[in-house]
């Protein structure tokens, strides 16, 4: 090669080779001599070397000199690189045997340094995204298999995972001066997918609530969950972030849960269903007396029989039988039947039906406005709050006197340890004092929602049903049509219905 040429990609590769296999030969040459002694100037100076198999250390025996005679260091060097021994040398080991006389004991004077293998980049993610489940032995012995389809899901702005970089090795050697490189550790792609999001830490975050799952590197959030068929206690139950739609039915003993809203286009059984939006079941839920549907928005069914119904806003059906309903808005029976039949009623902001019970004459409870169940729990926290704040304000007293005493004439310990002990007093008040200022709140909305509620009736009430607003009650002993019910001076009039 001519100055200044540079090598090929495929000369640098032989000439990296031709050096490596120099070395390479070079320990075996050395370890083949490993044991060989060497004789030096004098009558009785011999070194013996010996080499590990790994060509990792290497030590000497001194035999005892003769008189008048002695060892040096630059002399022992120069045997060691003899036997390629030019690397990891401790020098004081040496001067250490010299000056104290150590003869006829192998000493270790020459060390490698071990490679130091990295770590590849891997990640660390925090949500279990394995949808395969094993069945789950409950306790009795029998065994859950609705626990196999359980869905992951993830909320807006949770932590997904965490990318730990590779961190690479070092270098190390060995006594021959062989150079031992560690393997380099990989560097993982990056996670991919629509809604997740990367900061500048390698730390991901979801951008939307809904089911997730992972192929390889990508994420996927779906805030829709969608079933073609029906579901069963065979397919389990389903908690979902976003929407869940079943264009099927749904039977006896599912429980789902959706943190929007969740539409059956198929018929509901005594299954348990919970939304964080509106619920809508196409063709109606039999409940069978066991069905349970809560939503904290509005309730929309073709039908309700049997079933337990609570809605933070309105429920609206076609007809209602025997049924345990509460309505934070209205309720209300439409359509061409309209009815409520049996059963028991709430709607806060009032009922607007065609029928209420029927020829029959089954008991019929029908309720709007503030319950007094309703006003006996803001009654209750009221009288509650008042007993904290007399407790506050005794706690808040006792500690200003003591206060007041240590600035006067020094704080003792046990005033120390009952100052930190009201203290903590105090903060446990403050925090149930808020909690009931949330409750009263709540109760407090629903009491304004309440204003002016009535009961419409635009058909037929018939007898044994009980008209409640407010705290008056009203039962009916005839049938009377086109009526509204309001209540006045605490107790109901009726006016027509036009």
């Amino acid at each position: 090669m001519e100055d200044g040429q540079k090598l090929s990609g495929e000369e640098l590769a032989k000439l990296r080779q031709q050096i490596k296999n120099e070395a390479t030969e070079a320990a075996k040459e050395a370890a083949a001599i490993r044991t060989q002694g060497c004789e030096l100037d004098g009558v009785s100076k011999h070194i013996d070397v010996n080499l590990s198999e790994d060509v990792m250390c290497a030590g000497i025996i001194l035999s005892k000199p003769g008189e008048d005679e002695y060892y040096t260091v630059p002399e022992i060097i120069q045997v060691l690189r003899e036997h390629k021994i030019v690397s990891g040398i401790v020098v004081d080991d040496i001067m250490n045997m010299v000056v104290n006389h150590i003869y006829d004991e192998e000493v270790v004077i020459a060390r490698g340094k071990a490679v130091v293998q990295g770590t590849e980049g891997y990640y660390e993610f925090l949500i279990d995204m394995d949808e395969k489940r094993e069945p789950v032995i409950r306790e009795d012995g029998s065994v859950d298999y609705a626990a196999m389809n359980r869905l992951i899901n993830v909320a807006e702005g949770d932590k997904i995972a965490i990318y730990h970089p590779a961190v690479q090795g070092s270098k190390g050697f060995n006594v021959c001066g062989g150079e031992i490189n560690p393997k380099y550790a990989k560097e993982l792609p990056n996670l991919s997918g629509k809604y997740i999001i990367k900061n500048d830490n390698n730390e991901y975050f979801a951008k939307i609530s809904g089911k997730i799952s992972r192929s390889g590197y990508n994420i996927e959030i779906l805030n829709l969950y969608e079933i073609n068929g029906d579901i069963d206690t065979i397919n389990g139950n389903i908690e979902f972030y976003g929407d869940i739609i079943i264009n099927g039915n749904v039977d006896s003993g599912v429980t789902l849960r959706a943190g929007r809203n969740v539409t059956v286009n198929g018929t509901v059984g005594g299954a348990k269903i919970f939304a964080g939006g509106d619920i809508v079941l196409s063709q109606g839920v039999q409940g069978y007396e066991n069905g349970q549907i809560n939503a904290r928005g509005s309730v929309y069914a073709q039908f309700i029989e049997y079933s337990n119904i609570k809605a933070g806003g309105d429920v609206r059906a076609n007809y209602i039988m025997n049924s345990n309903v509460t309505a934070g808005g209205m309720i209300c029976a439409e359509g061409s039947r309209g009815s409520i039949i049996g059963g028991s009623v709430q709607g806060v902001r009032g009922i607007d039906i065609v029928d209420a019970g029927n020829i029959s004459e089954p008991k019929t409870l029908l309720h709007a406005g503030f319950s007094e169940e309703d006003y006996r729990e803001f009654n209750k926290l009221v009288s509650k709050e008042n007993k904290i704040k007399k407790q506050l304000t005794d706690t808040i007293s006792e500690m200003g006197n003591l206060l007041n005493i240590g600035k006067a004439k020094g704080i003792t310990p046990e005033q120390k340890d009952r100052i930190r002990q009201l203290n903590s007093i105090k903060l446990e008040a403050d925090s149930e004092i808020d909690k009931i200022a949330e409750e009263k709140k709540f109760l407090g909305n629903k009491m304004m929602a309440s204003t002016g509620a009535s009961i419409t009736i635009r058909g037929t009430v018939y007898r044994n049903t009980i008209i409640s607003i407010d705290m008056a009650v009203m039962a009916i002993f005839k049938e009377e049509q086109f009526v509204r019910f309001v209540c006045r001076n605490e107790g109901i009039e009726r006016k027509s219905v036009v």
